[in-house]
């Protein structure tokens, strides 16, 4: 099942518009408070949070590639003065046949331990006070930051997933007080119901307002695409 989490919250965030008016039908607005609210607010804060873990992981991922970019020429640069120099030397392969982001941090330290092994090389300092030197450290850094990020992110996709089952249980039963209090052609059902094609039956406040919408059917709104 594929889950468009963002259509979710949107409904969400209507209900929560219709529980919370003034004007709220006295059953309505009790079954906000009771039933939904808990959990559709736990949802939109791990949607929320999810949004900026997914941002976050965005620019620390480009940030990395951006780095690993510019220090790949110093790289093999530094790898092949360790190759003239230290013929004999196991060297890590290169950044590009690296295949994971943990290989390439691996490569860049083990290039940067070998340099460092015989302070006496004057050719290894060279390498180390040039530009390979002097960037390795902010690339592995900029790496780690990428993997944290990854981290946060699937942690934050756990949250919101957890999320989802208790809030879309009561949605459910907060949208059939509504049905049943305004009717399913009203304006305040319409709002937090999908379409069997998984659209929503008003797409922005004041539109259709006159055409009523088709009967809800039990399962999952509109198989709620993930993002």
């Amino acid at each position: 099942m594929v889950i468009n989490y963002s259509r979710f919250a949107r409904l969400l965030e209507r209900a929560k518009d219709l529980g919370t008016d003034a004007a709220a039908k006295p059953s309505v607005k009790r079954c906000w408070v009771d039933v939904l609210s808990a959990d559709a607010e736990a949802f939109l804060l791990a949607n929320k949070a999810m949004v900026g873990a997914e941002t976050r992981r965005t620019k620390e991922r480009r940030e990395a590639g951006d780095a690993l970019d510019k220090l790949d020429q110093p790289y093999r640069e530094a790898r092949a003065v360790c190759l003239a120099h230290a013929p004999d030397q196991v060297l890590p392969e290169t950044l590009k046949a690296a295949p994971t982001d943990t290989d390439k941090k691996d490569a860049i330290l083990t290039l940067v331990d070998i340099l460092d092994d015989d302070p006496q090389a004057t050719w290894a300092k060279d390498v180390l006070e040039g530009a390979f030197g002097l960037s390795a450290a902010k690339v592995v850094t900029e790496l780690d930051e990428a993997r944290a990020a990854d981290g946060q992110f699937a942690a934050a996709q756990g949250a919101r997933a957890a999320a989802f089952g208790p809030a879309y249980e009561k949605y459910v039963r907060f949208k059939n007080v509504v049905r049943q209090a305004h009717g399913a052609s009203s304006y305040e059902y319409r709002r937090i119901h999908l379409r069997g094609n998984g659209q929503l039956a008003v797409e922005d406040d004041g539109d259709n307002k006159g055409e009523p919408g088709k009967p809800a059917e039990p399962g999952q709104p509109g198989q709620p695409a993930a993002g």
